[in-house]
Order: structure tokens, then C-alpha cells, then sequence
């Protein structure tokens, strides 16, 4: 467990910065915001070059989009389920739904990184293919059918095929699957970069973070599908379908991950509850803090 906690110190601390930096007033949510942009369209398409070409490619890695939308879709469905049946309105509804069906691979690409290396790193870019499929087109549409506006279902899958992670996939497998490195001299410059995507990540949730809670106990609920169900599908697919044990560890703690970001963008976009998704957003960060760690333990404890 001493060893756990030291890989995962950095994790923390780092963390603990942002939100230094916002109590002190040095920085704000638009920090942040600027942070998350960079590692988005710099830091973590660089990283994805230098580690994807060196995986070889198998079965197992061509199940991980398909097994992310699995448990995407389960915690969704368990969720539609349970707002069917409570006295939330419909705006409400829509909210939790988008929330528990997001998941946040990016909060989870720290951990995943300082436990399980660059091959395990690999393993959860390829499920957050699934994950920014999914996000693109079925929750985007349930954000929008909920809000109550009609918008063009396709403009979201576009912005996905612009984007510098789907390319930076694309190059990084075709690169894998012809068995061509990336050339030293290349990774010699886009190595340091890539590197500051963990740190910048946790430093932009330490800013973001927040516990000005509404509607608590609908909140709970969604934490509780997003994480819980999440765990409880990842685990059965990990176990059915995937026989490598570290990608198998990688999918079940990945499935255990918070709520995306992009369910607060949505709830904002079509006009559901913002104050509703910020809160289910915060506390599900503060439950990975503290839950992802123990079933780190758990997990490589029993490799």
C-alpha cells in the first residue's frame, strides 16, 4: 500500500495546487478551462504518439471502444430507470442522464499512468474512443431531446473528426500496426510536452473543483450509477471478454472513473440543469480522489 500511495503522491499534490491557486486568487475556472484546451489539442495528442506505436495490437485492444460504450450505455440505462421513476422534471431528468452517461478518461489518465505505465496509458486512450464516439453522438442527442431544442445531430461527430486526439489516434495505430516507431528525434521534442499532461490535468481539477451542492440526494444517485454501475459493468465485460490481466485492470478501474466534463458543457448547451450537473460533477471528483486509489490497491494487489 506504501508503494501505491508514493506513485499516487504526485497525483495529490498536484491537485492540491490548483486548489491552491484558487484560494489564493493566482487562478480561476478560466485557467483551468485554458489548461484542459491545452492538454486537449497539445500535451495529450503528443502523449498518445509517444506511447501507442510501441503497442502491438490485439484482440483485446480492438474490444476497449466497444466495451467503454457498453458500460456507457449501462449506467445510462440504470439511470434512465431510476429518473423515470422520481418526482425530478424533465430538464432534471435530461441532466442526470447526460451525467451518468459520461465518463471522465481524462481524470483517470494520471492514475492509469503512474500505476500502469505507457502500456496501460495505451489501453485507456483506445476506451475513450468509445467514450468520445459515444459522447458525440448518443448523449449528445439525449442532452438536446431533453432540453427540448432541435439541433443538427451530426455537429458534434464532425467537431469529433476534427479533433487532435482522433487524429493523433489514427496516426499513433497505423504507426502500431506497421510496426514503425516514431523517430527519435521526433519523440526528443514532443517528449517533454507530452509529459506535462498529467500534472496539467490535475492542476485544472484542483481549479474547477467545487462544493456548492444542489438537489443532493439526486446528485447522490447520479454519482452513485456513474461509479457504481460504471465498476460493476467494467468488470463483468473486463472479465468476460479480455484475457490480458493488465488491460483487464485498466478497463475495470477506468469504468470506476467520474463524470465527464463534457456532461456540464452539454447541460449548458441545451438548457438543462447547470447547477445540478456541477454539483454531481464535484462530488464524483472528490469520490475518484478517494475511491480510484483503494481500488488501485485492490487491484494490483491481486495481479
Amino acid at each position: 500500500m506504501s508503494n501505491l500511495l508514493y506513485q499516487l503522491l504526485p497525483i495529490f499534490l498536484y491537485f492540491g495546487l490548483g486548489l491552491l491557486l484558487k484560494k489564493t486568487g493566482l487562478a480561476d475556472k478560466s485557467h483551468g478551462d485554458f489548461l484542459l484546451r491545452f492538454v486537449f489539442f497539445v500535451s495529450l495528442p503528443l502523449l498518445i504518439l509517444t506511447s501507442i506505436p510501441s503497442v502491438t495490437l490485439s484482440i483485446d485492444t480492438a474490444l476497449l471502444p466497444f466495451i467503454n460504450v457498453a458500460v456507457n450505455a449501462a449506467a445510462l440505462a440504470v439511470m434512465y430507470l431510476l429518473a423515470s421513476g422520481s418526482r425530478a422534471d424533465n430538464r432534471q431528468r435530461g441532466t442526470a442522464l447526460v451525467n451518468a452517461g459520461i465518463q471522465n478518461n481524462s481524470f483517470m489518465f494520471p492514475f492509469i499512468i503512474a500505476v500502469f505505465g505507457q502500456t496501460g496509458f495505451a489501453s485507456a486512450v483506445l476506451l475513450d474512443l468509445g467514450n468520445a464516439l459515444w459522447m458525440a453522438s448518443v448523449m449528445y442527442l439525449v442532452a438536446y431531446y431533453f432540453g427540448g431544442e432541435q439541433h443538427d445531430p451530426f455537429t458534434m461527430l464532425k467537431r469529433i473528426a476534427k479533433s487532435p486526439l482522433i487524429w493523433s489516434l489514427i496516426i499513433s495505430l497505423t504507426l502500431s500496426a506497421v510496426h514503425v516507431a516514431v523517430p527519435a528525434a521526433v519523440t526528443t521534442i514532443i517528449n517533454p510536452l507530452a509529459q506535462m499532461t498529467s500534472p496539467l490535468i490535475l492542476v485544472a481539477l484542483g481549479l474547477f473543483f467545487s462544493l456548492t451542492l444542489t438537489n443532493l440526494r439526486l446528485t447522490l444517485q447520479i454519482v452513485g450509477v456513474r461509479m457504481g454501475v460504471g465498476l460493476a459493468a467494467g468488470t463483468l465485460l473486463a472479465w468476460l471478454l479480455v484475457s490480458d490481466p493488465l488491460t483487464r485492470a485498466v478497463i475495470i478501474a477506468c469504468s470506476a472513473g467520474p463524470i465527464g466534463f463534457s456532461a456540464l458543457t452539454y447541460s449548458s448547451l441545451a438548457k438543462l440543469d447547470t447547477a445540478l450537473s456541477a454539483s454531481a460533477v464535484s462530488i464524483s471528483i472528490l469520490a475518484g480522489l478517494i475511491g480510484i486509489p483503494l481500488l488501485l490497491f485492490f487491484l494490483t494487489a491481486n495481479a
